[in-house]
């Protein structure tokens, strides 16, 4: 048995039709792969239905619960234990597949070994799946950090089943909130290898408007049950020490932007004892797992939550979220490596704080191309780049040319030092005509840059009206080639890039 796909069962007999024929309709051969549906005691047509495609797929078989499980967690243990297949896929019961995804996994995951294997996730009636892992192509050997792959921590996905059983990795029963997370993380953690294919669109993700777990509260000793297991599990890996930090940081970035941490306890949506409650387990999670010193490497907008946390006020957190979120430049006291600073105060008798906070989120930006010429030696920009957090400071600009295909930068400083928010360059050619392997396309940035905190933006789409069109330059010449150059904008965001091309010499 090459595959068993694992599928929980509950109240499913709307769409269970959906997912049953995206299997029936496999090109692997069904003798090849199982079914397992685990009936969590549902109260409609599940079963039914389930007993209608038992009669025509002989490889569906029905584990029928005695009691409800209260979650997918054990339905899919259970589905686990009764595996036969060299993988287990897990499937939910209103999701379906593309009609390839099993023969490709599969030959996929015996080629290259792979204890995880996944691919390009497909969202439905408006549902929003993540894609960042899928940009880069097939991944063979994807990494955790590299590929993304904290985005992605659904169970959908293919595990070598040996690989599972040996390491004991189950669905915590007890984890209502991040089930999923816990199995999944657990799973990267110690797999040697993790395939990510992008080449077909294998799973089909369907939009659950009654299964908003987001608009249910729960305790939250519950919430983060699972979150400090996925800690544990991370400090206590055999993992090297660097690794695990850069590791820890990006599933922090991932947790404190993607859980509903923020939404509990800086909304309406909790009373003020709830909220209580959830600071404290906010500031436990933080002490036992979050360092002092990674919190300057956690994305800036959360910084001022991880520290103000700490000190378990509730009303120092809202007061202060409040006036954070209206921070001007007048507020800004530093900026400093890489981070900008405001000062922020309070002085009542029910909340006091003077102190500085990080705020680099707050800071937006504009640029605009004033001049643009392209001569047949050089090319010049003349333009202006503001920021709404760092007005009257003392920003250098420099020009970034990044060549499309390789990646590589050419960097041109600004010609107009000193002038406020304005910026010249003024460009020779010959500074990205020095290879002729360097031919194809070249993006322009401008980088406004201040003790280390860097923004930049693309150029060219915010420009004079005049802006439209540039002739081709030929017949420059650079270390014995000749080349033409043809400036243009992009579609569909209407950047300007050059394009470069080696001429035919007669």
């Amino acid at each position: 048995m090459k595959v068993t796909i694992a599928i929980p069962i509950y109240n499913a007999a709307r769409h269970l039709n959906v997912t049953l024929d995206s299997l029936m309709n496999q090109t692997m051969d069904s003798s090849d792969f199982e079914i397992i549906c685990v009936n969590d005691r549902s109260t409609d047509r599940s079963i039914e239905v389930i007993n209608e495609y038992k009669k025509k797929m002989s490889n569906l078989i029905l584990i029928d619960r005695e009691e409800n499980s209260g979650g997918p967690m054990i339905p899919r243990n259970d589905a686990i234990e009764a595996a036969r297949g060299e993988y287990i896929l897990f499937l939910d019961n209103d999701d379906f597949l593309g009609e390839e995804t099993l023969e490709r996994f599969y030959r996929a995951a015996t080629e290259h070994k792979s204890d995880v294997i996944y691919g390009k996730y497909v969202g439905v009636n408006g549902r929003s799946v993540p894609q960042s892992m899928f940009k880069k192509g097939n991944k063979y050997h994807a990494d955790i950090i590299e590929d993304n792959l904290v985005y992605s921590l659904a169970p959908h996905k293919m595990f070598d089943l040996q690989f599972v059983k040996e390491n004991g990795f189950r669905f915590h029963p007890k984890a209502v909130v991040g089930e999923d997370q816990l199995f999944v993380m657990q799973c990267y953690i110690n797999a040697k290898v993790i395939t990510v294919l992008s080449d077909y669109d294998y799973y089909y993700v369907v939009a659950r408007g009654d299964e908003n777990l987001s608009l249910k509260y729960f305790p939250a000793n519950e919430f983060f049950f699972s979150f400090n297991r996925i800690m544990e599990f991370l400090e206590n890996s055999s993992l090297n020490a660097l690794y695990k930090r850069e590791l820890k940081i990006a599933f922090l970035n991932r947790f404190l932007s993607a859980s509903r941490l923020n939404g509990h306890l800086l909304s309406g949506l909790l009373n003020k004892e709830q909220k209580i409650d959830w600071l404290n387990e906010t500031k436990l999670f933080i002490e036992n797992h979050v360092e002092d010193d990674i919190i300057s490497s956690i994305n800036a907008k959360f910084q001022y939550l991880l520290t103000v946390a700490k000190e378990n006020n509730v009303d120092k957190l809202l007061t202060l979220h409040d006036q954070i979120n209206k921070v001007t430049s007048n507020d800004v006291t530093k900026v400093e490596n890489g981070f900008i600073y405001a000062r922020l105060r309070k002085i009542t008798k029910e909340v006091a704080y003077d102190e500085e906070h990080v705020v680099n989120q707050f800071n937006t930006s504009d640029v605009y191309i004033n001049e643009m010429e392209f001569d047949d030696k050089t090319f010049t920009i003349n333009g202006q780049m503001t920021q709404s957090l760092l007005v009257n400071q003392d920003v250098k600009y420099e020009l970034r040319m990044v060549h499309r295909p390789t990646g590589l930068e050419v960097h041109h400083k600004n010609q107009s030092p000193g002038m406020q928010n304005k910026f010249t360059f003024v460009v020779d050619y010959q500074e990205i005509l020095f290879d002729e392997e360097l031919v194809g396309i070249w993006d322009f940035f401008v980088e406004a840059s201040i003790n280390g905190y860097v923004k930049r933006r693309r150029l060219g789409s915010s420009r004079a009206e005049y802006l439209k069109e540039h002739d081709i330059i030929t017949s420059l010449q650079s270390f014995g080639k000749v080349y033409s150059i043809q400036p243009f904008y992009t579609n569909p965001h209407n950047n300007i890039s050059l394009e470069v091309a080696l001429e035919d010499i007669k």
